[in-house]
């Protein structure tokens, strides 16, 4: 019998009660991978049970898998499009679907058409047209199932309970949506620690710092196709609740030569930064990121 340790559900011991409130919006969350890696993943993160889908599953339901994830590729890449970074299809197979699973966040077509609606988003003319179109979309086909309003995915890396995440989004941050995919994807992985690659700007920091401060592994990489982008780690074995210092400085998210100054002194093996919670603050009308810095002592 195989024996997993502890998850990252013991940092957030209510949260069984914040997945239930989502349940009552009509929000219906599911587990999609396949088959041979079904085993070492948790179906029941916080004691909620997802939907499972088998992305290879060819029989008949009252609607299709295959639209299912098409639309959550689809609408994935609306919601990162403004960044350049959308997700082409095979990326979905080859990284999500074989090696690890995507927790997807869905609503009724009738939900999801209300939702559109009335919410306002980022670009917001040109978002809703295009799920707009979406919606056009599915009428044509005949399609009747769920339609995707969010997700995270990880990728597993080379060392035991460390994962890689690289796509998080939501298109109901207003109710906490973005966290709660975040919390049972990671559940379900059974993930200890996590890597992953973000902006200075973004404003998913606000959900990946409620998994605690992030140690900022490699403050500045140019080779990414968004600007501002770092990697940090979140180390999930740590206790919740711990008392955060102050920042040592608040980072201009547009302040590359700060930036490339924070990776010299990593590099030199001087300094540790850490992003602190709630990830961007707000003074003087700006938005910067609240930097922790550590001495390190030679």
């Amino acid at each position: 019998m195989t024996i997993f340790p502890p998850s990252v559900e013991t940092r957030f011991p209510d949260f069984a009660d914040h997945t239930g409130k989502l349940a009552g919006l009509g929000v219906e969350f599911f587990l999609a991978s396949n088959e041979t890696v079904r085993p070492q993943l948790n179906e029941l993160p916080y004691g909620y049970k997802l939907n499972w889908l088998d992305f290879t599953d060819t029989s008949e339901r009252d609607w299709s898998v295959r639209e299912f994830l098409n639309l959550f590729n689809v609408i994935n890449g609306i919601a990162f499009g403004d960044r350049g970074i959308p997700m082409p299809q095979w990326v979905m197979v080859d990284l999500i679907l074989m090696p690890a699973a995507a927790l997807i966040a869905s609503l009724p077509q009738q939900e999801f058409a209300a939702m559109v609606e009335r919410s306002t988003f980022r670009f917001d003319t040109d978002v809703k047209q295009l799920l707009r179109k979406v919606q056009e979309d599915m009428r044509a086909s005949g399609y009747t199932g769920p339609v995707p309003v969010g997700g995270y995915c990880a990728a597993p890396s080379a060392e035991p309970g460390r994962w890689v995440g690289w796509s998080l989004w939501s298109l109901m941050p207003a109710v906490g949506l973005g966290k709660a995919a975040k919390a049972l994807a990671l559940s379900a992985y059974r993930a200890q620690k996590l890597d992953g690659v973000t902006q200075y700007d973004n404003s998913a920091l606000k959900v990946h710092t409620e998994f605690g401060a992030l140690k900022v592994l490699v403050a500045t990489v140019p080779f990414h196709t968004s600007p501002g982008s770092f990697v940090y780690q979140s180390d999930l074995t740590l206790p919740a609740g711990a008392v955060l210092p102050e920042p040592s400085f608040l980072l201009d998210p547009f302040d590359y030569e700060r930036q490339q100054t924070m990776q010299k002194a990593i590099e030199a093996g001087d300094c540790e930064f850490y992003v602190l919670p709630p990830g961007h603050v707000r003074q003087d009308g700006k938005t910067y990121v609240p930097i922790l810095q550590k001495e390190l002592s030679r």
